[in-house]
């Protein structure tokens, strides 16, 4: 077995084998043809393929060389004024040779303070003969907008289950992991469009030599919630029996030790997926949930809130005659 962190051993070397975002590959592909490219913004989630789509547009663009001119930098490990006059100047300053322009890969720039954006810009304007930005941040909006103005801006989307169900079967196959095709479904729903994500936790049970893997096993060795237990208490909910519902919430707290943010966290994939409410009353019951998840954040006592929504939904399920 490799010893590769996965998302690294995994991660496509070509734009064309980039998963997910093909709102966003024709772009890159021409920059690359025409050898050149604008400053540009990644803004998206957590493993969506950001850092992935420039390091491929690098590899295209230079080719073997690529690393002399490109340089990726985590603006995570310094949020100052210091990384920019730093490693990002130094970068930017030094001439190329056989090439236009250098690459500064700038990822989590939403994570710089405002006094370092403002530096940042100084020096996009300054370099861009020289030296082409890509920023990549979770929340486009902390950036100031004379960044924000100087870049093209692309989007990146939550990878969709069936994306990441194809991939991680390939992998399975070529890391020869003995996984049911119910548990590798699981781990694509759970990672909630996160590639990353999912190669972590397959990962995770390669290293852990986990064999057979079937779904439970996939809530039983990650610690993810199990919807099933959380149906068990919806069953009750729709029996109208409020002792039951008390019960089952303990169990959930106490028993199986979910957390109050992972029941949470269940009820809502399971009432936005329900069959019998209207979506006027899934709305409704979504928007009593987050008061309860802002009431529990203020200091509020989770059981009590949670079984007070218990009762809720007793009442909610009622009008539509399901009580058995």
């Amino acid at each position: 077995m490799s010893g590769n962190v996965f998302a690294e051993k995994y991660r496509p070397n070509k734009l064309d084998d980039v998963i997910g975002q093909e709102h966003v590959i024709p772009y890159l592909k021409e920059f690359v043809k025409n050898k050149d490219l604008p400053h540009m913004l990644f803004a998206g989630k957590a493993g969506t393929g950001k850092t992935t789509c420039a390091i491929a547009l690098a590899k295209e663009l230079y080719g073997k060389s690529w690393r002399h001119y490109f340089r990726e930098i985590n603006a995570s490990d310094d949020r100052g004024i210091k990384i920019v006059r730093g490693q990002i100047k130094d970068f930017a300053r030094v001439g190329t040779v056989g090439v236009d322009f250098k690459i500064i890969f700038l990822d989590e720039a939403d994570n710089i303070t405002k006094d370092a954006q403002n530096a940042l810009r100084r020096i996009i304007e300054r370099y861009s003969s020289k030296c082409r930005f890509i920023l990549s941040c979770n929340y486009p909006n902390k950036l100031i907008d004379p960044i924000k103005d100087r870049c093209v801006v692309f989007r990146f989307k939550a990878i969709n289950y069936q994306d990441i169900n194809l991939l991680l079967k390939k992998i399975i196959k070529d890391e020869d992991m003995n996984m049911t095709d119910s548990a590798v479904s699981t781990i694509s729903v759970l990672s909630r469009g996160s590639m990353r994500r999912a190669l972590n936790t397959l990962q995770k049970l390669k290293l852990g030599n986990v064999q057979n893997i079937d779904e439970e096993k996939i809530y039983e060795s990650l610690g993810y919630i199990d919807d099933t237990h959380v149906k068990t208490l919806l069953i009750a909910v729709r029996k109208g029996n409020i002792k039951l519902v008390d019960d089952y919430m303990n169990n959930l707290l106490n028993i199986k030790v979910y957390s109050p943010e992972e029941i949470i966290e269940s009820l809502q994939r399971l009432i936005k997926d329900s069959k019998i409410l209207s979506k006027q009353d899934k709305i409704k019951a979504l928007g009593n949930i987050a008061d309860i998840e802002f009431r529990i954040a203020m200091g509020a006592t989770p059981d009590i809130q949670l079984k007070a929504f218990g009762v809720y939904l007793i009442n909610l399920y009622e009008k539509y005659g399901v009580k058995e």
